[in-house]
């Protein structure tokens, strides 16, 4: 009997040893190592410090691999607690329920730190299903040495879609090159160029495409016969976004309508390119508005630790931790606080600040344009209308047919009931 009490101690002891006196929370990110390790590091360190209950487990993933790595670990029942994801991505996941809503968790004035357009971008369906995180906006890169030997100055700069149509063909006819590179066919601009224009693509309940109205039509033919007419790259249609700035590095293009986070990427990679290389306020259409790009951070519904994990996010979220991240990088804090800091108003003379200061101070007019990207099969929507423009400026298609047929196919996607 003494022997059995003595083996059941040496149990009861091994097992009390492995159990955790601490709560861990599983954090994703995308693509942020080894840039961030530093930051991520001392921000969790300290946040450990202040709830030694909590450990954090940061797991970063490929960008490319982010939807398809979080919808594999739910299948699995693995997920994490936290992930970081683009907000074009987070319909996908609330469609099927994985996101938690932060209302559940936290009362409502608890969001008005946040920027209303950035907030709006991670609300779906009346949910609040992540925190909006690190921001980012579309400027105009130039090349201000090209544009002096066509013979422009920085007035000449187009500030409208319509003067940037002229602007392409005016350079053209002068020196025979592309003065600007966007992607049309393949991760197309066009639909920001849409609704920047007035023209909505789809309807507000999400029923209905609107891109082939006939001022639609009449906008994108513009765009479909620079193409056809040689004035935009052949790239223009099978280029996907993630090559926007390739021409610009290679001075291939006068200039490109990215965000200000590409400065950096110049001055590293084309260091003959940044000396010549300055940056205007976006361009609009007649509504004056521009797309936001906001990354985001969510809760899992599976998550054990809801609470927890959604502390976590608010702390990485808050106006400190943003501050720091954006003086890494060339992006803007979803916070209002963070954006008052004269980091993003005082101009030291160098074109990342520059660049930093037109964004902040356009930022509050940006918005998701976009508004299909909230569909679960946003993706699905995505290369029907891509394939749309590529049919009609490979000459394939009239405009009007390539967009009617589009309108048709996106109509049968947006009858499905989710």
């Amino acid at each position: 009997m003494k022997k059995f009490f003595l083996l059941f101690l040496a149990f009861y002891s091994l097992t009390c040893s492995d159990r955790k006196d601490y709560i861990e929370i599983e954090f994703w990110t995308l693509q942020l190592s080894p840039a961030f390790n530093n930051y991520f590091n001392e921000i969790i360190s300290k946040y450990e410090l202040q709830n030694p209950k909590v450990k954090i487990k940061w797991v970063d993933i490929p960008y490319d691999a982010a939807i398809q790595k979080l919808l594999s670990s739910i299948i699995a029942g693995n997920p994490p607690d936290v992930i970081n994801l683009s907000s074009d991505f987070l319909s996908k996941f609330e469609s099927i329920n994985a996101l938690v809503d932060l209302q559940t968790l936290y009362p409502l004035d608890t969001f008005k730190i946040f920027l209303t357009n950035a907030l709006e971008n991670c609300t779906i369906n009346g949910k609040i299903v992540a925190l909006p995180w690190y921001l980012n906006t579309y400027i105009l890169i130039y090349n201000k040495k090209l544009l002096r030997e066509a013979g422009f100055t920085e007035k000449n700069l187009p500030k409208t879609f319509d003067d940037l149509i002229q602007f392409i063909k005016e350079y053209k006819r002068r020196t025979s090159k592309f003065a600007f590179f966007w992607t049309i066919g393949k991760d197309s601009y066009l639909p920001i160029m849409l609704e920047s224009e007035g023209v909505q693509m789809i309807d507000d309940q999400m029923k209905n495409a609107l891109f082939s109205s006939d001022k639609g039509i009449e906008l994108i033919s513009k765009w479909v016969d620079l193409y056809r007419e040689g004035f935009l790259p052949r790239e223009s249609i099978i280029s996907p976004g993630s090559k926007i700035i390739e021409p610009f590095l290679s001075g291939d293009v006068a200039m490109v309508f990215t965000g200000p986070v590409f400065i950096r990427r110049i001055k590293d990679n084309s260091p003959e390119i940044y000396k010549h290389t300055n940056v205007s306020s976006v361009i609009t259409g007649k509504n004056k508005t521009h797309e936001l790009a906001a990354m985001s951070l969510s809760i899992l519904a599976s998550s054990k630790h809801k609470k927890e994990a959604a502390d976590f996010i608010f702390y990485l979220t808050n106006a400190e931790n943003q501050l720091k991240f954006s003086k890494l990088t060339i992006t803007f804090p979803s916070v209002v606080e963070a954006l008052k800091d004269s980091f993003f108003t005082v101009d030291d003379g160098s074109l990342e600040t520059k660049a930093r200061i037109i964004g902040a101070r356009d930022l509050p007019d940006a918005r998701r344009l976009r508004k299909y990207l909230q569909h679960p099969k946003f993706d699905d929507l995505r290369e029907i209308f891509d394939e749309a423009i590529q049919n009609a400026c490979l000459g394939k298609k009239p405009v009007k047919q390539a967009l009617d047929e589009a309108a048709q196919e996106w109509n049968k996607i947006l009858s499905e009931e989710y």
